[in-house]
């Protein structure tokens, strides 16, 4: 498997990572990275949760808070 390269740009950083993500989901068997995509969705969730910002407040902090 290649090695995650390091971008110029912010887009080419985000393009390289996907490449990487991509080709590891293709050469590695579904529970290996579905266990390691379920720790991440698990931890942003108990973050979420932990959070004292309501959606109504996050909404308008990023200014799309709609009336």
């Amino acid at each position: 498997m290649n090695k995650l390269k390091p971008g110029r740009t912010n887009a080419e950083e985000r393009m390289n990572f996907v490449e990487y993500w991509a080709e590891y989901v293709r050469t590695h068997p579904d529970e290996d990275w579905s266990k390691q995509q379920k720790m991440l969705i698990d931890s942003q969730l108990q973050n979420a949760r932990k959070s004292s910002l309501s959606a109504k407040k996050y909404l308008k902090m990023k200014g799309e808070l709609r009336k």
